[in-house]
């Protein structure tokens, strides 16, 4: 096997680099959230929390606020390393403006398919957490670093290979509700983002002279 094959290219970067603008301001408001969660517990379900009464009533915000806000303290701790180490990494190579949108685009493809599962199913399921928009940087890091091998606890083992493991486990343990698939999707949201972007940026490409060189969203392959 030739040593570039068996080489870990993905090292842990220094607290300067993990610490993003993005990734920090959306940690600071996830321990917000969860601290308001706890002593605003009525206020948070009925205006911040996702719900199909709320959007019916105009709450529009909802679909921005939701993933916000943690009811696991261990979800909460979970979710925030997700970002911190994966979310980084995907904000240094598309940069700040890209990243945000990114998370936009899965927050609200995610919410409103939950509300359009709630009103299929006439239930006022109350959304809640940074579910959906971990899986979808989830996904994002795997298309970028596909074929690079990260450090898995002691073994070195290709990001798309993690990506994957991590999709699996959180449709096991959605086994129970599987309302929280909808989460999940958010893989499969950030993936069709993702292809769409890179599609376009290479019809941008084709079109302009040959100076012209491509914003954040390049496709890889």
């Amino acid at each position: 096997m030739a040593e570039d094959e068996i080489r870990i290219e993905w090292a842990l970067p220094s607290p300067k680099k993990l610490f993003t603008p993005a990734v920090t301001i959306i940690l600071v408001l996830l321990v917000a959230g969860w601290t308001l969660l706890h002593y605003a517990l009525g206020f948070t379900f009925n205006y911040l929390a996702l719900s199909l009464q709320g959007i019916l009533r105009g709450r529009i915000w909802q679909l921005v606020t939701y993933p916000f806000f943690n009811t696991c303290t261990v979800t909460l701790i979970l979710d925030g390393l997700l970002i911190l180490f994966i979310g980084s990494a995907v904000e240094r190579e598309w940069r700040t403006g890209s990243f945000i949108l990114l998370w936009l685009v899965v927050c609200i493809v995610c919410g409103i398919i939950w509300i359009s599962i709630s009103a299929l199913l006439g239930k006022n399921y109350i959304g809640l957490g940074s579910d959906s928009c971990a899986y979808g940087l989830i996904a994002v890091f795997g298309l970028l670093h596909r074929k690079r091998r990260v450090l898995a606890l002691f073994w070195a083992v290709e990001a798309q290979y993690i990506t994957w493991g991590l999709i699996v486990i959180g449709i096991v343990l959605g086994i129970p509700q599987p309302i929280t698939w909808i989460w999940v999707s958010g893989a499969l949201v950030a993936y069709l983002y993702v292809k769409l972007r890179w599609r376009i940026s290479a019809s941008v490409k084709n079109n302009l002279p040959n100076r012209y060189k491509p914003g954040s969203f390049v496709d890889i392959d």
